[in-house]
């Protein structure tokens, strides 16, 4: 996992959220009437509701099963990380929040005072040493 992938993730899921919403807007609803199969056939009306097959629907389908997938493997990655403090330090970088926060106020919520380069050091080292454990 590189930073320019981490620094991805508030993006990717604001696109996630733009793509659903396309294919919400191109979603069709209808009522039908059926009835129970056996005795004593009871009428019922049910709701149903997809997204109509078109080029532009597929993409999109395919571009949210592809965000998605990025999105999983930000997550998994640090979840994976097994030092509470530095998982903690890459939640809040990367996940936590709708903006990425500086370092000092990492290092403030960390509990520790400084300008939180103690911190970006930390993740520097934890990117560079599972880089070199995947080669």
């Amino acid at each position: 996992m590189t930073k320019a992938e981490l620094e991805q993730y508030r993006s990717i899921v604001r696109e996630i959220d733009e793509v659903r919403a396309r294919l919400n807007a191109a979603a069709v609803h209808d009522v039908v009437t059926g009835s129970d199969s056996e005795y004593p056939y009871v009428q019922r009306h049910m709701r149903i509701g997809g997204v109509e097959r078109s080029d532009t629907n597929a993409g999109d389908m395919a571009l949210l099963r592809r965000l998605e997938g990025q999105k999983d493997r930000i997550e998994a990655f640090i979840d994976g990380i097994p030092d509470s403090v530095t998982r903690r330090i890459f939640r809040m970088r990367y996940i936590d929040g709708d903006v990425r926060p500086s370092w000092q106020w990492i290092a403030f919520k960390i509990g520790v005072s400084g300008d939180g380069s103690t911190e970006r050091k930390k993740v520097d080292r934890y990117l560079k040493v599972s880089r070199n454990s995947r080669k």
